[in-house]
């Protein structure tokens, strides 16, 4: 592959990040949404696509939370952006029959929480590339907002767990606040009857064909641990001693942002130009280009997503891996 001179980037990349303040005084910056019943983008609606070689956008109205300050990327910050690489296909394909999906989003927790901007809506646009790509929507789970209760979220995991036999793909997204506690991590549902990490885990262990396991908020690298293996895939926003951004403008997280509307839907991930975007690339992508959007973020850094297990990664959501 060859390099070139990475060129000098001026990106007005304004990350906002909702705060939640729990008792013990911790600031928490989660991944959130809007509204529980709102359309999702519509796939013709341009999300503020990044422009070659660094994402840009125009700055949104100030928001009354707080806002990331603006970036401006220079020459070597992060080397230049992944270009194409070799993703082996999977050997076979699960038909829309055989996938299935978990997808949770929350925006408007309950008092005292504060609500986070995009968790619904990423869910929402999440599910809607699903269906896009030929999913079955009876093989959709999708809970967001009030739905997304502490129950539904262990109920959806032990369905996905029952669903996931040889053969078959699954899929487990998650947008929202994470909390630290104890050494764990743990899923914010919107009634703080919070899911560990280690509740995940079981139910994800159980599942014996292939796996993407997403989580969009902070701290998400606590739940990749013992998951990632030959075919289990674990991508999360950010490190496990990292917060994750929302982008307001792109009405999303700007983890599922870049992997699903601008990498994938709009092609910008598209390394090698063959027309198809496969998750290899897409995950390398949004990687780089999180990095890019936050990197001089303050006061709490740039968020770094990170990815592991599955190294079969050239497929895409309409012919994943069985």
């Amino acid at each position: 592959m060859t390099r070139r001179r990475t060129p000098t980037w001026a990106v007005g990349a304004t990350a906002w990040a909702a705060c939640v303040v729990l008792a013990g005084g911790l600031t928490v910056l989660g991944a959130g949404l809007l509204t529980p019943h709102g359309a999702a983008p519509s796939r013709t609606e341009a999300l503020a696509r990044p422009a070659q070689p660094a994402p840009t956008a125009t700055r949104p109205p100030a928001p009354t939370r707080h806002t990331a300050q603006a970036v401006a990327v220079t020459d070597g910050a992060l080397g230049p952006p992944p270009g194409p690489q070799y993703d082996p296909p999977p050997a076979h394909i699960a038909a829309p029959a055989n996938r299935y999906a978990l997808v949770i989003g929350v925006s408007a927790y309950h008092a005292p929480t504060h609500p986070t901007v995009a968790g619904a809506d990423d869910a929402r646009l999440v599910a809607a590339q699903l269906l896009q790509d030929g999913w079955l929507p009876q093989h959709i789970r999708v809970l967001t907002e009030d739905q997304a209760t502490g129950s539904a979220l262990r109920s959806g995991l032990d369905w996905l767990a029952g669903k996931g036999a040889a053969g078959t793909f699954s899929y487990f997204h998650f947008s929202g606040h994470v909390k630290q506690e104890g050494g764990h991590e743990k899923l914010w549902p919107v009634d703080h009857d919070f899911v560990t990490d280690s509740e995940v885990a079981t139910a994800m262990h159980r599942v014996r064909g292939h796996l993407w396991m997403d989580i969009a908020g902070c701290e998400g690298g606590g739940f990749l641990e013992d998951l990632p293996s030959d075919r289990v895939l674990v991508s999360a926003s950010s490190q496990q001693t990292q917060k994750s951004y929302e982008y307001p403008q792109w009405h999303a997280s700007v983890w599922t942002g870049l992997v699903f509307q601008i990498g994938t839907a709009q092609l910008a991930a598209d390394a090698d130009h063959d027309g198809r975007v496969t998750m290899g690339e897409a995950l390398r992508y949004a990687t780089y280009y999180a990095q890019v959007v936050t990197l001089k973020q303050s006061p709490y850094g740039r968020q770094t997503p990170q990815v592991a297990g599955d190294p079969v990664r050239g497929w895409t959501l309409a012919g994943p891996p069985a």
